[in-house]
C-alpha cells in the first residue's frame, strides 16, 4: 500500500471517529472546514475556505464558526479518545501551560496589557496580548523527540492572570470522564498551586511540576517518639538548606532538551505544607554549565508519585518542554496569530479547528505509531522524517 493510500485510510478513520461529537446537520460543513484546515498553508479562515471547492455558500461556514454550532468540549473529548485509541499509552502524560499572542488593538477579545515572562531582548515587560491556556498530550516521536499534541485551548479574559488556574482546572475537569488510562500532569511552577493540585489528586490525576526553591517541605513525623497528651504531630523536621546539603548526591548524564546534560540530584520523600501535608518526592536538580565550568542553581521538582525515582522524575518533567515548540507553531503557522474573529466564542471555535485537529490529523503514522510527519506543506513547521 502506498503512503498516500495509507494516509488517507488513517484520516478517514480519524475523521469518522470525530463526527459523533458534531451535530448531525453540521457534519458536512464540519468535514469541509476540517479538510480546509489540512490543506491551507496558514491559519486564516478565508484562506482555508478558499483552499477547497465549496459545496455550500460561504455564509454556512460563517454561521458554523460565528454561532459556535460545533462545541469545542465534545470535540476535545472525541479527540482525546482518539489519541488514547491510536497511541499505546500506559500512562497519559498531560501538559498544560499558557502563552501570549501579541495584539495591536485593545478591543480584540481577551486583549489586555499583560506581563511577558519571556524576558526577550528589545521587548517590554508588559505587552498588549491575548493569553491562551492550552492542554496537550505528550508523545514521543522518532528518535524520542518530545512532542505535544494540543487537545483544548481557552482564552483568559482581560481581567488579569488570576483566572488561569480556574481555566486550567476546568480544562482538566471536562476531559476526566473520557480518560481510560492513568493520567499524569506536567506543568511549571506557576501552576503548582494547591487550588489546582488538590482537586486533581482527588480525581486520581498525579502531578509532576517545578516548584519554588524555598517551598516549605518537612520530613514525616516520628510517631514512635511521641509522649504525653495532645494530638500527634503533622510534620517532622523541616528540610532546610543545611539538611538538603546532607542528602546523598547522585551524579549522572541524561539526554535532556535535545542534548546530553550532566547533572546531579538529591531527593527525599517529604510533606508539602502548601498541599496540606500531601507526601511528595522532592528532587533538587543541578545542571552543569560547560561555559562557566560550574554547577547552576538548584531547581526543585515535586512529584506526587513518591514511588518514582529521581531520574524518572527528571526525565518525565523534561517532556513538558515539548509544549514550547508547539506554541511557536501554533502562533506562527497554525492560526493563533491570524485569528481576527470579533467574539470570544468564534475565536475559541476556530482555534479548536485549526491548531488541534489540523496538527493531529496531519500527523500520519508511518511504520509505527511513534513516527509522525508534521504537515510538511506548511512552511516553517518542523518535519520529522
Amino acid at each position: 500500500m502506498s503512503f498516500s493510500l495509507r494516509s488517507s485510510h488513517f484520516l478517514s478513520q480519524w475523521i469518522t471517529a470525530l463526527l459523533p461529537a458534531v451535530p448531525r446537520r453540521s457534519r458536512a460543513t464540519f468535514v469541509e472546514l476540517l479538510c480546509a484546515c489540512l490543506v491551507s498553508p496558514d491559519g486564516w479562515v478565508t484562506r482555508a475556505i478558499g483552499s477547497i471547492w465549496r459545496r455550500c455558500h460561504w455564509t454556512a461556514y460563517y454561521k458554523l464558526i460565528e454561532r459556535g454550532s460545533v462545541r469545542s468540549v465534545p470535540l476535545a473529548r472525541a479527540l482525546l479518545t482518539l489519541v488514547q485509541s491510536v497511541l499505546p499509552l500506559q500512562t497519559l502524560n498531560l501538559v498544560i501551560d499558557d502563552t501570549l499572542a501579541l495584539r495591536h488593538s485593545p478591543d480584540a477579545p481577551g486583549s489586555a496589557v499583560r506581563h511577558d515572562h519571556a524576558n526577550k531582548t528589545n521587548r517590554p515587560d508588559f505587552v498588549q496580548a491575548q493569553c491562551w491556556v492550552t492542554l496537550g498530550v505528550s508523545v514521543l516521536g522518532h528518535g524520542n523527540a518530545k512532542l505535544v499534541l494540543p487537545i483544548l485551548s481557552r482564552m483568559v479574559p482581560n481581567t488579569g492572570n488570576r483566572n488561569k488556574l480556574s481555566i486550567a482546572l476546568a480544562l482538566l475537569r471536562v476531559l476526566v470522564p473520557v480518560l481510560t488510562v492513568p493520567a499524569r500532569l506536567l506543568c511549571d511552577s506557576w501552576f503548582m498551586r494547591a487550588r489546582l493540585v488538590l482537586p486533581l489528586l482527588s480525581r486520581g490525576i498525579q502531578v509532576i511540576a517545578q516548584a519554588r526553591i524555598d517551598t516549605a517541605l518537612f520530613l514525616p513525623p516520628d510517631t514512635a517518639s511521641k509522649s504525653g497528651r495532645g494530638r500527634p504531630r503533622k510534620y517532622g523536621q523541616r528540610l532546610t538548606t543545611e539538611a538538603i546539603a546532607c542528602l546523598p548526591i547522585c551524579e549522572l548524564s541524561l539526554i535532556l532538551h535535545g542534548k546530553p546534560q550532566k547533572l546531579r540530584l538529591r531527593s527525599a520523600v517529604a510533606l508539602a505544607r502548601f498541599l496540606k501535608g500531601v507526601p511528595v518526592r522532592a528532587v533538587w536538580c543541578e545542571f552543569y554549565d560547560d561555559k562557566k565550568q560550574t554547577w547552576a542553581k538548584p531547581r526543585l521538582l515535586l512529584a506526587t508519585e513518591t514511588a518514582l525515582s529521581a531520574t524518572a522524575i527528571v526525565e518525565l518533567y523534561a517532556r513538558r518542554w515539548g509544549i514550547e515548540p508547539l506554541f511557536h507553531n501554533l502562533k506562527r503557522w497554525w492560526g493563533i496569530a491570524n485569528l481576527w474573529q470579533q467574539s470570544r466564542t468564534a475565536l475559541e471555535t476556530w482555534s479548536g479547528f485549526d491548531p488541534p485537529l489540523g496538527r493531529w490529523l496531519s500527523c500520519c503514522p508511518w511504520r509505527s505509531t511513534k513516527r509522525f510527519l508534521f504537515a510538511k506543506w506548511r512552511p516553517g513547521v518542523k518535519v520529522i522524517p
